[in-house]
């Protein structure tokens, strides 16, 4: 039984997975498993993994999703610690080797996830050759409940964590995309503290067409947070509570966001309206009659 599985969730990746795949199977930690679940994939991806040979399990599904496809990975594995990556991701090689290190030193945490580094997919031999030192990032190590319902700090490409604490906190959701990852992490820090290392493992990789993504029709990530907070609280199991004025920061910014996509380039008559309640209950109305301002120039002239 490997020590470690890593997950990978694959829907029409075959542009880009042989490059993750190399990356995992780079690393300089050895005891571990790659899953490649092909989620209902209509191109190669069943055929590139396939090209790796007994490296690489495959199991192919009907396609159910980002978060059933991590579940199903996770379920039909056994290990002691699971790791997640994304398709088209890439780890640096000394990212498993330095997680499994800080679980050891710290064997009360359950969670480990890194920074990482936004990439368009350009060269990227700097970041894969410096070497790092497996520093942890302080503010973001311990009971983090109330600094998760901020903002999901934890890209689950960066994630690793005990299967033990898996089997506690259950699967991942399978409601949005968007926020099936951020619920799961809320909830498994509800019982469980988290490790942090402050240096970039991962490059996440940015497609040119991802800013002009359909608008939602509901602000997903507003609504989770709520959810979250009647559900579980503000305070950490250590009795931390959550920044009040940063809290109401993020929410603003959060519904303004919302407002202004939709003022510009989606629905008038849901941006109007969301920006209306802002203006109605506050705060910032001065900022919100300025975005709104500039929302309907967008819609008027759209840059071609």
């Amino acid at each position: 039984m490997p020590r470690v599985i890593v997950v990978i969730p694959a829907y029409n990746a075959a542009t880009f997975l042989g490059p993750t795949l190399e990356s995992v199977l780079n690393s300089t930690y050895k005891d571990l498993e790659i899953i490649v679940v092909n989620d209902g994939s209509q191109d190669d991806t069943a055929a590139v993994a396939s090209s790796y040979g007994p490296r690489v399990r495959l199991i192919t599904q009907n396609n159910a999703g980002m978060s059933a496809s991590r579940n199903r990975g996770i379920q039909d594995s056994d290990s002691e610690f699971i790791a997640l990556v994304d398709s088209d991701d890439i780890w640096h090689p000394q990212k498993t080797i330095w997680q499994i290190s800080a679980f050891e030193a710290h064997p009360d945490h359950a969670y480990c996830f890194t920074e990482f580094t936004s990439w368009n997919g350009g060269v990227s031999s700097e970041f894969l050759s410096q070497p790092r030192t497996g520093a942890l990032e302080p503010t973001l190590t311990g009971w983090i409940y109330h600094k998760m319902l901020l903002t999901n700090w934890a890209l689950p490409s960066s994630m690793i964590f005990r299967r033990q604490a898996w089997n506690m906190t259950g699967p991942f959701l399978c409601d949005d995309q968007q926020t099936d990852d951020w619920e799961y992490f809320v909830r498994a820090s509800r019982s469980f503290r988290f490790l942090k290392l402050a240096e970039p493992f991962v490059l996440y990789r940015q497609h040119p067409g991802s800013l002009s993504r359909k608008v939602p029709a509901k602000n997903t990530t507003e609504i989770m947070r709520e959810s979250l907070i009647a559900r579980y609280g503000t305070s950490s199991p250590d009795g931390t509570n959550v920044n009040a004025t940063e809290l109401e920061r993020r929410r603003y910014v959060g519904w303004s966001n919302f407002a202004d996509a939709h003022s510009a380039c989606g629905s008038l008559g849901t941006g109007l309206g969301t920006f209306g309640k802002l203006l109605l209950n506050g705060p910032r109305r001065g900022e919100s009659v300025q975005r709104l301002g500039k929302s309907l120039i967008r819609r008027a002239f759209p840059k071609r």
